[in-house]
């Protein structure tokens, strides 16, 4: 499997689009990894994660092939993970030619389709040829293609049940494990009872260094997670970790948090990164 951060920060992005705060002016003087664009990844060029307004940035920065993407898994329907405009340009004639793939899945929960319902509803040409819909159920391993890719709830917002996702190509399984704060338990009975073994699990970390709370996770409940998962059998020693999704308020640039992060042993995502597993 090829796993590849296109996106690594959070709703304002970093430098933040409307901020001068110390954190902010840092990083745009640092640049290169120090410079966050709204969380998405990329998995084996057909499998897309989340659809945010830095969509189209993605494709120039990383010189992709988005008509090639199959599925598109959304976590939740906060516009940082689904700002669904841009899947109105895959409608051939005007916008598309020569597309790879004829048809994206967009494979979420109810919620999330129901904005996408609300977003074509605003387009005179019905676009479902060019984009497909697939509820996703909770608990409920589903063949997306060459992916067996399964849903468990996040612990990130009281009014909307966000998805985690357990995804297996068949090669490597990956735990993705955005937004949310700590997860329930019943998240970690359930990656018991089928035995999972990941190889590669990316966490939220958007509250880096502050003390964590709410919907989001820190380095310290990162560090939680990574414990109640390895007592579970989940991280094994091969087990690759990453930390991902960083808002500006967490004060260290990305220079910075790497070596703070590789002490507990976790990765740092940077935009562009790419993991082989």
């Amino acid at each position: 499997m090829k796993f590849r951060y296109l996106g690594t920060a959070a709703a304002e992005g970093w430098p933040a689009v409307f901020c001068n705060c110390d954190h902010c002016r840092r990083a745009a003087e640092a640049g290169g990894r120090n410079i966050r664009t709204r969380s998405q990844a990329l998995i084996n060029d057909d499998l897309l994660i989340d659809f945010p307004s830095d969509s189209y940035h993605h494709v120039l920065h990383c010189g992709l092939d988005l008509s090639a993407c199959r599925y598109l898994l959304v976590t939740h329907s906060h516009t940082d993970h689904f700002a669904p405009t841009d899947l109105l340009m895959r409608i051939k004639g005007v916008f598309a030619h020569d597309l790879t793939q004829e048809t994206i899945t967009i494979a979420a929960s109810e919620a999330v389709l129901s904005v996408w319902e609300h977003y074509k509803s605003f387009y005179k040409e019905d676009p479902g040829k060019y984009v497909d819909t697939y509820a996703m159920s909770l608990y409920t391993p589903t063949q997306l293609g060459r992916y067996t890719v399964t849903a468990l709830p996040a612990n990130h917002m009281p009014h909307e049940v966000g998805h985690l996702y357990l995804i297996d190509d068949g090669s490597a399984k990956v735990l993705y494990l955005h937004d949310t704060g700590l997860l329930f338990d019943e998240v970690y009975d359930y990656l018991q009872s089928i035995k999972l073994k990941a190889d590669f699990i990316s966490f939220d970390c958007t509250f880096g260094q502050l003390k964590s709370s709410g919907g989001h996770l820190g380095l310290d409940s990162c560090v939680v997670t990574k414990e109640r998962l390895e007592a579970v059998g989940v991280i094994g020693k091969d087990t690759k970790l990453c930390i991902n999704h960083f808002s500006h308020n967490s004060g260290l640039i990305h220079d910075e948090l790497v070596p703070v992060a590789e002490k507990l042993g976790f990765m740092t995502a940077y935009d562009g990164m790419q993991i082989d597993l």
